[in-house]
């Protein structure tokens, strides 16, 4: 895998290497690049860079509107997205990037939503979750979830947005632990598979005691510390908002909130 990562990366630099030798070209013998039409609208292919030098996006505009594939790079060179836009507006396929060059997500996006099948990695390069949309944006058919191993961490299927029906639940080393039942996209029930192995999860309340971590349905972290009865008597709740990135982290004492990091304390936490 890490051979693969390797390539993927020394391919993107050598594809950044000729855009910009064609593109330098191009500049070269006529005004092709960053040009306008005659009503004053950018028109043809544009480059943006950073102030070091580099690109920072590149593309196609028609009638002052974006068209085509739009390819975005980081700062330090890396890509950092490759966007289809129709009009303007963003129709079609999507790719986005880490900071290091490896696919972080890719599926078609129509302007507000995804539609049809959707993938999310690690940054390892493994598969985190693989979803399928419906025409109106909302989860539909078959979901999977994976760990950063490449195993399985849960599979269900969901209607319209919503869970419906089971979802079974896996453990790190691929084993089946637990099946959970869902009514009317709500949990219902659960049995357990496999009494050995603890199941870790946000889904199904943990009543025990001691050290615990519990996990959202898209792998990240809830709540992890110090558990009294099910109560979070010392560690760290995390808040996300309904776009999935995490805006506060509330730290616990005593079973107390003691600490809410948020703003730029958030930031320097996440800049570790």
């Amino acid at each position: 895998m890490m051979i693969a990562i390797k390539k993927n990366i020394t391919y993107k630099y050598l594809a950044l290497a000729c855009f910009l030798l064609v593109f330098s070209g191009l500049s070269a013998q006529d005004d092709s690049v960053n040009s306008y039409n005659e009503t004053g609208q950018k028109a043809g292919s544009w480059i943006f860079y950073y102030d070091n030098g580099l690109p920072e996006k590149a593309g196609e505009f028609k009638n002052g509107q974006k068209h085509g594939i739009w390819t975005g790079w980081y700062a330090n060179g890396n890509m950092r997205y490759e966007i289809t836009y129709e009009n303007g507006s963003a129709r079609g396929p999507a790719r986005m990037y880490y900071s290091d060059g490896t696919l972080r997500e890719e599926g078609n996006w129509q302007e507000l939503f995804w539609i049809g099948e959707y993938r999310f990695y690690h940054p390892n390069g493994q598969l985190f979750y693989e979803w399928s949309y419906n025409d109106s944006g909302r989860r539909e058919g078959e979901q999977r979830y994976f760990y950063a191993n490449g195993n399985k961490m849960y599979q269900g299927k969901w209607m319209d947005g919503s869970i419906s029906g089971h979802v079974e639940v896996y453990d790190s080393t691929g084993m089946m632990v637990q099946v959970r039942n869902y009514e009317g996209g709500q949990f219902a029930s659960s049995s357990t598979v496999n009494v050995s192995t603890p199941v870790e999860s946000g889904l199904v309340p943990f009543k025990g005691t001691g050290f615990h971590t519990i996990y959202r349905m898209n792998g990240e972290v809830y709540r992890r510390g110090y558990f009294r009865q099910g109560e979070l008597e010392k560690g760290e709740e995390f808040v996300y908002d309904d776009n999935n990135v995490l805006r506060q982290i509330r730290v616990y004492e005593a079973g107390r909130v003691v600490n809410i990091k948020s703003g730029t304390e958030l930031d320097r936490v996440l800049e570790r």
